[in-house]
């Protein structure tokens, strides 16, 4: 995929998933910026370091303010997207992640200046050196796509891991559950889903149906709970 093919999202957009998906709290937000050192990407090039401030505790959601720069380069922002169609190929009506700019989403979070994104980055970035380096000469993003999925079934499946790639798998395990949380909450995700958000109800409240009534009970049993009566 050309960087020219690479699809862009707005840091609004981003903005509102990375928050959404680490869940700012005052303590979380209270923490300083982390060190601006570096990660060593000798395949893929020298991201930027960190840079800017966390949000305080109480972000304003309606007019997100962007506090740090990206820092990603454009080799990793490739071969992000190239990760990400695998992870949510096109099918069901809906295209691949990279149509979402999910790489977008991606560099937003090893970007952002927070100890659980920090983690993040130092892993996802090994996790692409290492891609890189195994994918050969043409680099991973340009590699076919069948030869790709070879790559990743040494690392996808939990019960058939390679010796010696566990490291591979966790970082793979969380780029995964990151793309798959962005591209759903995108909007047409979000449609595919059938998520209405938060509407007004036409008419009265008809209450939950015996399906859901039935579901609810199976699970509070083993908890030794029971509905209330009425319901």
């Amino acid at each position: 995929m050309s960087m020219q093919a690479l699809p862009k999202t707005d840091r609004r957009t981003t903005l509102k998933w990375l928050i959404a998906g680490i869940g700012v709290t005052p303590a979380l937000a209270a923490c300083g910026a982390p060190e601006p050192g570096a990660v060593a990407s000798k395949l893929l090039g020298m991201p930027k370091p960190i840079s800017g401030l966390p949000y305080g505790g109480d972000p304003d959601l309606m007019d997100p303010k962007v506090t740090w720069d990206l820092t990603m380069t454009p080799a990793q922002k490739r071969l992000a997207s190239a990760l990400t169609d695998l992870v949510m190929p096109a099918g069901d009506g809906l295209p691949a992640g990279s149509a979402f700019g999910i790489s977008d989403f991606i560099d937003e979070w090893v970007s952002s200046p927070y100890e659980k994104t920090q983690d993040d980055r130092e892993r996802l970035f090994a996790l692409f050196e290492w891609l890189e380096g195994q994918a050969g000469e043409a680099g991973f993003a340009a590699t076919p796509v069948a030869e790709q999925q070879a790559l990743l079934d040494r690392i996808a499946w939990k019960d058939r891991v390679e010796e010696g790639l566990a490291d591979q798998a966790a970082a793979f395990d969380t780029f995964r559950n990151l793309s798959v949380s962005a591209y759903f909450s995108s909007e047409e995700g979000a449609q595919w889903l059938g998520y209405l958000g938060n509407r007004p109800a036409a008419g009265e409240y008809a209450g939950p149906t015996e399906e859901a009534l039935d579901h609810l009970q199976a699970a509070l049993e083993p908890l030794g709970l029971t509905l209330p009566e009425g319901l």
